[in-house]
């Protein structure tokens, strides 16, 4: 989805904060655990300097599965929740539709699509939204709508999503999916979210090293 167009959906909706993102807000809280964590070993006074090494490698390696964990199910929960938006927007619900009715409804959306699809300016474009709008033509206008998203064709994209809130509010929704995921800047900050700084005391050592010290040579999550 095109970052214009979940800046016009922001537009649209002003006022409508985006909603928290579970994988970014359950990261937030495990980053701040382990910042804790780290503030009670290095602030044992009593515990000698090799054991609090092992003790902040199995906090690190144990942080660090944990929020690659969380990103994953963040990713999934993500994929679905797109699909789900992007049918609510542009789908048609056809599920309780008779047989006969649904080969109608069929040929109705093909015919819609071939027409919008035959639209190559958005002037053309706006007009024909124009002209479905009057006559009532929601399987058109939706159509022309989506030709208009993948377009970039923002006047006639704000025009049919001026009176369907509804719809506006999944596309923003959608849009802020899919800059987080994937645009550069959004995978980048995203990220950000799932990691944590080794500790200084465990500076020259990898992963594997890491591991070693914890127990568990080949990680907990092989």
């Amino acid at each position: 989805m095109p970052t214009q167009q979940a800046q016009i959906m922001n537009q649209l909706i002003r006022g409508n904060a985006g909603e928290t993102v579970p994988g970014i807000a359950k990261a937030t809280e495990i980053r701040q655990l382990y910042k804790t964590g780290l503030q009670q070993i290095r602030g044992d006074r009593h515990m000698h300097p090799d054991r609090k090494r092992v003790e902040l490698a199995t906090l690190y390696t144990s942080a660090k599965e944990t929020l690659a964990k969380v990103r994953m199910e963040q990713t999934e929960r993500d994929a679905k929740t797109f699909d789900e938006l992007d049918r609510k927007v542009w789908g048609y619900a056809l599920e309780r539709a008779t047989a006969t009715d649904r080969a109608t409804l069929d040929t109705t959306i093909r015919d819609a699509r071939d027409r919008a699809a035959k639209l190559k300016t958005a002037e053309h474009a706006g007009r024909a939204l124009r002209d479905a709008e009057l006559a009532g033509d929601h399987i058109l206008a939706r159509a022309i709508g989506k030709q208009a998203h993948d377009h970039d064709w923002n006047d006639v994209l704000y025009d049919y999503f001026e009176n369907r809130p509804s719809a506006a509010a999944a596309y923003q929704q959608a849009g802020e999916i899919w800059h987080r995921t994937q645009t550069a800047g959004g995978r980048v900050h995203e990220g950000m979210q799932y990691v944590v700084p080794k500790p200084e005391e465990l500076r020259g050592l990898n992963d594997q090293d890491i591991n070693g010290m914890t127990g568990d040579p080949n990680g907990a999550a092989a």
